[in-house]
Formats: structure tokens, sequence, C-alpha cells
């Protein structure tokens, strides 16, 4: 049996012959064309990877360094070591030399070396670190406080730091000592060792400034402690303190002799904080949270235990030269004999009578500063705050005062020391005022 077809599927094949022809003829001429378009393709997109492949920094170069060594710099600065550049911000890194209170100047720019890589650039001055530092200040309230400390803040080049010398005044002759090493990573913890002797006179007042408690006590103490930096910007602290006071009761105080005993105490201390600096033109400002404990034994079987807390706030405001500041801070004691009564200093207030004591205190402070001037020798400012407490009197009352302070500062530019402080309060529970002057010292 046969088939045939008629003439027009004939042409039919023909047709689908040629197309394939074609077909074949156009993938053939293609090909090139679709290999060198994947080729191109691939290049293309290992070059958008490339491009989109962030540099690295490479390297940490610091110029301007005299007494400060390079490696404690790079320790300082290794996190920024292998970074992104766009994850690098150089106000960060400013703020963080600032905080070192080592330099003058920093300059911080990112740039090439001369190998072509990214390159974290610092050029610095530094501060005099070591000096003898002799200091006066007179309050209206305890008279005239002098002496003479011989202080390094860069001891080694490493912000070791150490402080010799005496302080003297009409009720009080004392000399102290302390050596401290920082901690620099969550593997290096740093620690301070401590020690003073004194001969001192002691009244304590109460919220109307009347004498209630007066003795002299000649005496002395030890310690050391280990700080660990957990975090960029919290550290925690353990410490152990050996004091012995002998202790001589005034005739007026004999009320109160069963508590002041001749003793030696052996505390224990451990402690929390949250530092976190923020730096501008005029100020170095710290938004801070701090607790600590205290367990005191006495060799007379007694003991006692304290608490503390402070939050505090150094904000910066729109304003360049101008910073909010804020502190709150509780204190608790328990069991605590009156010789171990703090006074307002440890809740940061300074409208009570200056020798005043008492057990338990809550204080906040809230107010402006601003800069005045700035030169090369040092940044001038004022201040103004509102001061409030909550504390117990000598008679276990329950007491709230409040009033203001204000004052002027200057701060060194070129040493890593305070220079000078005003002061003026005025506690208006009470309508008295008080008068404070330094030179030299921590204020």
């Amino acid at each position: 049996m046969s088939i045939t077809f008629p003439v027009e599927n004939d042409v039919f094949f023909c047709y689908i012959y040629a197309m394939m022809k074609i077909e074949k003829t156009i993938l053939i001429f293609m090909l090139p064309l679709l290999f060198t378009s994947f080729v191109f393709s691939q290049e293309q997109g290992t070059s958008e990877k490339e491009e989109t492949e962030e540099a690295l920094i490479r390297e940490i170069k610091i110029d301007g360094l005299k007494k400060t060594r390079d490696s404690y710099m790079q320790q300082i600065l290794k996190k920024y070591k292998d970074m992104p550049e766009s994850q690098v911000d150089t106000v960060e890194v400013e703020t963080l030399l600032h905080e070192q209170n080592l330099f003058s100047e920093i300059d911080v720019e990112i740039r090439h070396n001369e190998n072509d890589e990214l390159q974290l650039h610092v050029t610095v001055k530094e501060k005099i670190s070591f000096l003898p530092l002799p200091f006066i200040a007179y309050s209206s309230q305890t008279g005239v406080m002098g002496g003479i400390m011989l202080m390094d803040t860069n001891a080694f080049g490493v912000k070791d730091n150490y402080i010799v010398g005496g302080i003297f005044s009409r009720d009080m002759q004392m000399g102290v000592m302390s050596f401290s090493k920082p901690s620099l990573s969550l593997t290096k913890p740093g620690f301070t060792i401590s020690a003073n002797f004194a001969h001192r006179g002691n009244t304590y007042q109460d919220s109307h400034q009347k004498d209630m408690l007066e003795f002299s006590s000649i005496g002395g103490g030890a310690g050391i402690a280990i700080t660990d930096k957990l975090t960029e910007h919290t550290s925690a602290s353990v410490g152990l303190r050996y004091a012995y006071r002998n202790i001589d009761v005034d005739s007026s105080s004999k009320a109160y002799e069963d508590e002041l005993k001749t003793h030696h105490a052996f505390t224990i201390n451990a402690g929390w904080g949250l530092s976190i600096p923020v730096h501008n033109d005029w100020f170095l400002s710290t938004k801070s949270l701090k607790v600590s404990g205290d367990a005191v034994f006495f060799t007379t079987g007694e003991k006692a235990q304290s608490i503390t807390g402070q939050i505090s706030i150094q904000q910066p405001l729109p304003i360049t030269r101008l910073r909010l500041l804020g502190q709150v801070s509780v204190l608790y004691t328990h069991d605590a004999n009156k010789v171990l009564w703090p006074t307002q200093n440890a809740v940061g207030v300074s409208i009570m009578p200056a020798k005043f004591h008492a057990p338990q205190m809550g204080g906040f402070t809230c107010g402006l500063e601003v800069g005045l001037a700035r030169t090369s020798i040092a940044t001038f400012s004022v201040y103004g705050l509102y001061e409030g407490i909550v504390t117990k009197d000598w008679d276990d009352e329950r007491i709230v005062h409040q009033g203001y302070s204000a004052g002027a500062k200057m701060y060194l530019a070129k040493i890593s020391f305070p220079a000078m402080s005003l002061g003026f309060f005025h506690n208006v529970t009470t309508n008295r005022m008080k008068f404070t002057v330094s030179a030299g010292m921590s204020y």
C-alpha cells in the first residue's frame, strides 16, 4: 500500500524544513552573543558585589603621642579595627578619647594609607599629667583647708594614676596615697590600692547647725579594690578595706560614749556602674547609674551595712554651650554607729550645714551650666542648681529641706586637673547661706 501527498503537503514540508534550517542558523549565530551576554552578566554581578562589599578599616594610626603609649591607644580603639567604614562615627571616637582626659586637642579622620587601605587616623596633643598640685579651699562654715598633692594621671603612659600628698586645716592633718590601674577590656581587670593616716577633730551638727557631737581621733587605713569592665559602658568592682581609729570623746559628748569606742574595722564593698559619655565643643558630659553596698565588721563584734544608689545626667542642649545637670541619690545605713554617719556630700547636696551627718538621706539636684568663654588655657562656666534633701535629723525626725546653689568653674585645657570653683548656697527652708571657694582641687 502506498500513500501519496498532494503538492500542497510537499510545499508545507519544504516550508517546515526551511524554517528549521533558518532557526539552526539563527541559533548558531546567537550562541556567541548568548555566551558573551552570560560572561558580561557574571562580570557585572561580580562588579556589583565588589561595589556593595564595603571597605573595612584596616589600620589605626595615632600621631602626636609623647608620654602615652601607642599600645594603650590601640587597646582603647581596637573595636574600630576591621569595622566597615560606614559604621565608624568619628564624633564617637573623639568622645571616647576625650573621656580619657589625656588630650587637649583631638582630630579624627578616615583616609587611605600607603597601601591604599582605609586607615582611622587620629592626631592628638597631650595634656600635662604630672605635676605637684598645691590647693587651697575656703568655706564660710569650715574655714581654710590646704595642702599639696603629687599626682600623675597618666603614669607609665597607660593612664595609671597615683596620688601622694597631705591635707591640712585647723581641725585635720592627713596623709594620703593611692595607685590605680584602669580596666581596659573584659579580659584585663583593673585595681586600686590606697592608704591614709589622719589626726582630726570631729564635729557633727544637726540640721539647725547646732553641735551635737565632738571628739578627736587618730588612725588610718588601707584597702584594695578590683574593677572589671563588663561591657563598653559598664563595670563592676569589689573591695576590702581595713581601718583603725582611736577615739577621744569630748566631755560634752559623754552621752554617746558607748557608740564612740576605739575600734578596728573591716569593710567589704561591691558596686556596679554604667557610664555613657557625650562630648561637644564645650563640655565632656556623662550619663551614669551607680549602685554600691558596704558591710562593716568591727572587732568589738558589731556590724553595719549600707547601700547607695545614684542616677546622674549631664546632657548637652541644642545651644552648644549649654547643658542640663541632674542627679538623684539615695543612701541608707543600718546599725551604723554615729562615727559612720555620712555627710550630705554622699548624695551630692550642698544646702545643709557643712558638718551635718545623718544615717539615711535622699537628695536631688537639677539645673543648668553655661560656658562663658573658652581660651587656650581654660574653659570658664557658670551654673545654677535647685537642690532638695529628705533625711533624718539627730532626734530621728524626718525632715525635708530645699534651696538653690550657684557658682562658677574653670576647667584647665592643657592640664588634666581642675583649676578653680566658686559656690554660693542658700537653704530656703532655714534661710541659711554659705560660700565656698577652691583652687587647684577637684570639685
